[in-house]
């Protein structure tokens, strides 16, 4: 009886053959019929689009490739809990030759979904919890209440309904919506005060050609100020009270790095303007904050880095003075390495008073560790040599005013949420000395310059 093909054991390859690899784009090659399996919930139009490139493809690679595209793009639908593709020889008296069927098998998600976690903010952990029903109307559409609770005292819970627009005419840009119900609870212990702010935000996202993400929202809130301590300075007592605010803001990124935590080549650019005022309320201003980093590749894995931020805020005219909850700070292990938070800037009897504008640079090495492979555990960690400077409420460069530090560290990543940096800091100039910390310094964050 002869030997099963499970049994059979591959006969060596004679020496001084070769491998070829096959050129598969000379194939010939359509698509017949395209079936999309697992659906009960959801409408057939929602996942048209995202497979009708694959009747276009001409030969067996295009063919392979468009798989590839359509399977990414099913599952940024948020439907799926599960996907695989299949390509099979199409069969049946309308079948075509070189003709080709492909399916796509899937799982959807459970009308109900939650998780627990936690979550990385600037210098800050928490805990947080979600319940969701995604796909609720059958066209992508999500319900969401999440909490998150931080070890400084950070309280977030928002309910948040989101519609995505893939399937229309429009799909190519991701266009999606979303309303957003949030209470927002923080404590800013350098500047002794407490915010509470309860807001409606309508949200919308989409994405124009040459990867350009465009965000755009408009807010009502009601953000009400709090003291955290009894001695504090006049003016901030000034602060305190409920105001309403309506804000409309416009973000704009582009992101061509190769990692959002230790890239080693790429441009980020990330434009945020809020205009507040202009549909009511007693807090008004405008203001632009841009931050632009520039990654170059060296040599054996070494990259550096040159980060600018730059932020500006005017009053507008005829309302009241813009509440410091509203202002920037700058300092801290996330902007201005060796100083304390918003350390930088003005203080009043110790309080940090908030500017209305300010900037900051910084330049870096990026370095795998010696003697390690870049591959691994070693992978996750970086040696880190930098330069920081910046100055608030002034764009005139004078060493006088200019707080800045110089320092080597060691840097964590953790995924591509977040890096740990434990950096030794010596100041450059005496700009504000005595909040600065020279020696040591923890930092844990997603948003450094």
């Amino acid at each position: 009886m002869g030997a099963s093909s499970s049994s059979r054991k591959e006969e060596p390859q004679a020496s001084g053959t070769r491998k070829r690899n096959v050129d598969l784009s000379r194939f010939s090659a359509r698509v017949d019929n395209v079936n999309v399996g697992g659906l009960g919930r959801t409408y057939d139009d929602y996942v048209n689009r995202a497979v009708r490139n694959l009747f276009k493809a001409k030969t067996f690679n295009e063919v392979v490739v468009e798989v590839k595209t359509s399977m990414k793009q099913l599952e940024e639908l948020g439907i799926f809990k599960s996907l695989r593709a299949s390509i099979d020889i199409s069969r049946g008296e309308n079948a075509n030759e070189n003709g080709y069927e492909v399916s796509f098998d899937g799982v959807e998600l459970s009308r109900l979904t939650g998780k627990i976690g936690t979550e990385i903010g600037q210098n800050e952990g928490a805990v947080s919890a979600e319940i969701a029903s995604p796909n609720i109307f059958g066209r992508g559409e999500r319900l969401a209440v999440h909490g998150s609770y931080s070890n400084h005292k950070t309280t977030d819970i928002n309910i948040k309904l989101t519609k995505p627009y893939y399937h229309t005419f429009l799909g190519d840009f991701k266009p999606e919506t979303s309303i957003i119900l949030s209470k927002y609870s923080a404590e800013f212990p350098w500047s002794k005060y407490r915010t509470d702010n309860l807001a409606l935000i309508l949200d919308g996202a989409f994405i124009l050609p040459a990867q350009v993400h465009h965000n755009v929202q408009l807010e009502t809130s009601i953000r009400e100020i709090g003291l955290t301590g009894r001695q504090v300075p006049l003016f901030l007592r000034k602060n305190c009270g409920p105001r309403m605010a309506t804000i409309l803001r416009h973000t704009c990124t582009i992101d061509e790095r190769d990692s959002t935590i230790f890239p080693s080549s790429g441009v980020f650019l990330r434009s945020t303007h809020e205009i507040a005022g202009l549909a009511g309320g007693n807090v008004g201003y405008t203001s632009l904050n841009t931050h632009a980093e520039l990654n170059v590749p060296l040599f054996a894995g070494i990259s550096a880095q040159f980060c600018t931020r730059i932020a500006l805020l005017r009053p507008a005219k005829m309302s009241p003075p813009v509440p410091i909850n509203s202002l920037f700070t700058l300092g801290g292990p996330q902007s201005l390495r060796g100083y304390v938070m918003a350390g930088a800037g003005e203080h009043i009897d110790g309080v940090a008073t908030g500017a209305h504008s300010y900037m900051a640079a910084g330049a870096h090495i990026w370095t795998p560790l010696p003697f390690f492979s870049r591959q691994g555990f070693a992978n996750l960690f970086r040696l880190h040599f930098f330069v920081n400077c910046g100055k608030t409420d002034s764009f005139v460069l004078d060493a006088n005013n200019l707080a800045s530090s110089v320092g080597v560290g060691m840097a964590l990543r953790m995924g591509e949420r977040a890096r740990i940096e434990f950096n030794y800091c010596e100041p450059l100039t005496n700009r504000n000395s005595q909040f600065f910390r020279k020696g040591f310094q923890f930092g844990i964050g997603y948003d450094f310059i």
